[in-house]
């Protein structure tokens, strides 16, 4: 712990009965007393937060250890914070901005928050205690101030939780309003005031230590937004660049120079920011709603959705990348630090019963990097994906995303409708993944398919805009022939509705002429969706021959969204075909088809280098998914065709090709890293692979081979007696002289469907591999 003027820091986080022994020395060399018993004159024990002869005189209000008992005090000046919904106007405000660390406690520019005041000293820079304090010094700065902090919105905090129409208060909401009865209660409850203690205002300091590495931040960050544009991410550029430049303006020495007062004080500055909701107006643009967040505004969720950005751009590099050489950091260790920062931030704000964009934002980062961490079939993901789906019905965005306004920002309706999509289409694809029933159905919501226009493009002036949904097609769809984030999830929305039709004939309990009928109008919705997508998202014709993306002018992470797109509508049929197979014992010929088909795609994304080290750890989710579901059908597929009676004719995979592929996929399931969170799936499914691939290629037993391929039992006894010779056999410079047995007049005359001479010398085994027909097949 660091020593601090006035007492020490001490954790907080231990039980309140726990005290500590104040370690301040006075000029004489003795522990400094309390002010009642060094007024008295009376033996104190130095015991923080309170001394033992105070607490028996019951007074334990005036128990203070003054850094300098002797010194005048001054009047104390009481000021308030500007409320976090207001902006910063760079263009009118020429003057510095306000900092944690201002000299002058009393000015203008200090971050004292409402309800809280500043003793000043001469040349002394003292932490805030609350009003309600009556001791009007401050205590040691190893004593918790006597009360836990609180909201002091005058206001108080209205619940925005979205309430329908068979809630509570629905029958008296609608009655009594037609009956000329207008009651306040009806509004909604009041919460009440949120107590903050010491021990999670510890633990915020703790927490923003990590943001002392400038440097490392910026470059993990912008790595993340120009290789990955994000991809599963909510977070856009724009938003992210005014976060951290106010971040920096405001509160860089703090952060930098780590001084202990300095950073409770902003850890104090952030838990009264995240007490208080965000406001949406209709005339906001989005740096104005971004300055809600940062600078003098900065919340718990903006340091959490940094954190998870940094974490999920280190799940997606290579361990020898350059960007963690150069900072000297370790891609798990870094990861799995950035996950409990950004977990912890999503703890504190539950903790303030947020609720709003900025909290829904963080979860859905949260979660991806989660799943980057801990693979897609964790329970961590499962329960955070829930919360996810969770917070959307909460806020009512899955009904209406202007949360019944009139007119909402154009950035802040598009990002909400990428929400709700994203929450939906993430719910369906971990239930179907995991066979389980989803959490949110398409039935209830009202969706609205996001526009397929860039994060860049969002934050543009109204004029812009207009220009720019004029020149999207019928469908929604831009013309620039480009596959960005928004196209991705313009697209993934209509796939899910889909993918829950066939998990409900999967789960739900139908007759068979049903499922037949009901099978049927899925596929048909399927292939009528897929067709109706424009041709540069169906088209994998130049994305996946080349090595170099820059030979086909599409970034890596382009052909990641559209083989991830084409991937979508194949697995539909796939797990259609699963269902009919289970149920009504269809055929294996549509189902084998499907999986070739994405098989085979799989394998030629994998061989882009480029995607595999800019994008790892989305590579291995889509070798984990959709490459070992696919894999596996092919290898129980191609296990049944070794294992007929009669090898078939014209069989539904070929052999060698099929055993080749299933080589490479198992190979690449190897190369997965052991930190990635698919790691476990993708080694479990190369076991699996290898094993059945083992039983194809081992030569069979000798009770399965055919008699006329049996070999005499003195041969066999031969061989076993010659295994059991010494290693030394071979030493001698000449090996000795062994006589082959003679061929036996039954195996030369077995019809291997190739002629070829017995053991000849060098010259004609030549002239007979340069005759063999290798086109005729081997009977």
């Amino acid at each position: 712990m660091s020593p601090q003027i006035g007492g020490q820091i001490v954790d907080l986080r231990s039980e309140p009965s726990q005290r500590a022994l104040n370690r301040n020395y006075r000029r004489n060399g003795k522990l400094q007393s309390c002010e009642p018993c060094r007024k008295s004159k009376l033996r104190c024990d130095h015991v923080v937060p309170t001394c033992s002869r105070c607490v028996r005189r019951k007074c334990m209000d005036k128990c203070v250890y003054h850094p300098n008992p002797l010194t005048k005090k001054r009047q104390t000046i009481e000021r308030q914070l500007p409320t976090p919904a207001a902006t910063i106007n760079e263009d009118l405000s020429p003057a510095p901005l306000p900092t944690i660390e201002s000299s002058e406690p009393g000015s203008p520019n200090s971050p004292t928050s409402p309800g809280y005041r500043i003793l000043e000293e001469p040349q002394l820079d003292f932490q805030e205690i609350p009003l309600q304090a009556p001791a009007k010094l401050n205590r040691a700065a190893s004593a918790p101030p006597p009360q836990s902090h609180q909201c002091r919105s005058d206001q108080g905090r209205v619940n925005p939780g979205f309430f329908g129409t068979t809630n509570y208060m629905s029958f008296f909401s609608e009655n009594l309003s037609k009956l000329g009865v207008v009651s306040t209660e009806l509004e909604g409850p009041k919460l009440p005031r949120l107590h903050i203690s010491n021990d999670q205002i510890v633990r915020g300091t703790q927490i923003l230590s990590f943001l002392k590495d400038t440097s490392l931040i910026h470059d993990f960050v912008n790595r993340s937004f120009v290789i990955g544009d994000g991809i599963v991410n909510v977070c856009i550029e724009p938003v992210m660049k005014q976060w951290l430049m106010k971040l920096w303006a405001n509160h860089g020495d703090t952060l930098k120079k780590r001084n202990p007062e300095k950073l409770r004080r902003l850890s104090e500055l952030l838990w009264h920011n995240t007490l208080t909701s965000i406001v949406v107006k209709e005339d906001m643009d989005y740096k104005a709603w971004a300055m809600q967040a940062t600078g003098m505004n900065i919340r718990w969720e903006v340091i959490g959705i940094i954190a998870a950005l940094i974490g999920q751009c280190a799940t997606t590099l290579g361990r020898s990348d350059l960007l963690l050489t150069q900072h000297n950091v370790s891609k798990p260790i870094l990861a799995r630090r950035m996950s409990e920062i950004s977990s912890t931030c999503l703890e504190f704000c539950r903790d303030c019963e947020a609720l709003d964009d900025l909290f829904v934002w963080l979860l859905t980062e949260n979660m991806a990097l989660t799943e980057s961490i801990k693979g897609g079939g964790s329970y961590a993901l499962y329960r955070e994906s829930g919360e996810y789906v969770n917070a959307i019905v909460a806020m009512g965005l899955h009904i209406d995303v202007k949360q019944g306004k009139r007119r909402i920002p154009f950035f802040i309706e598009q990002m909400r409708t990428r929400l709700v999509a994203g929450a939906y289409s993430v719910d369906i694809s971990i239930s179907s993944y995991l066979g389980r029933p989803p959490r949110l159905s398409y039935r209830y919501c009202n969706f609205i398919p996001p526009m397929d226009i860039p994060d860049t493009q969002l934050v543009a002036s109204e004029d812009e805009i207009a220009r720019i949904i004029a020149s999207l097609d019928e469908n929604g769809f831009g013309t620039s022939d480009k596959v960005s984030r928004a196209t991705f999830a313009k697209a993934w929305v209509g796939f899910a509705p889909i993918r829950e039709e066939v998990l409900d004939l999967s789960l739900g309990r139908y007759s068979r002429e049903e499922i037949f009928r009901r099978a049927e109008v899925i596929q048909k919705k399927s292939n009528d969706y897929w067709e109706n997508l424009p041709l540069f998202i169906r088209s994998m014709a130049s994305d996946t021959e080349y090595n170099d993306h820059s030979l086909t002018g599409k970034r890596p992470i382009e052909t990641l969204l559209k083989i991830t797109l084409r991937q979508g509508f194949r697995a539909n049929e796939l797990l259609l075909q699963r269902v009919l197979i289970r149920k009504t014992g269809a055929s294996w010929d549509k189902l084998v088809e499907a999986a070739s088909s994405i098989f085979e795609d799989i394998l030629r994304v994998t061989k882009r280098h480029d995607l595999a080290s800019l994008l790892q750890s989305n590579i291995s989710a889509l070798l984990a998914v959709s490459g070992l579901r696919s894999a596996s059908v092919i290898a129980v597929e191609l296990l049944k065709q070794e294992q007929m009676p009669n090898y078939p004719k014209n069989p539904l995979l070929p052999r060698s090709r099929t055993i080749q592929d299933l080589s490479v996929f198992a190979a690449r399931l190897g190369d997965v890293d052991p930190s990635d969170g698919q790691f476990t799936v993708c080694d479990q499914g190369r076991k699996v692979i290898t094993r059945i691939l083992d039983k194809i290629l081992s030569p069979p037993s000798l009770s399965e081979r055919p008699l006329a391929l049996h070999i005499p039992h003195e041969q066999q006894a031969e061989a076993h007696d010659s295994e059991g010779l010494e290693l030394n056999v071979f030493q001698s410079e000449t090996a000795p002289h062994q006589e082959w047995p003679p061929p036996d007049p039954q195996v030369a005359e077995a019809n291997w469907g190739i002629e070829v001479p017995f053991l000849g010398n060098d010259s004609d085994f030549v002239q007979w591999l340069e005759s063999v027909d290798w086109e005729k097949p081997i009977l």
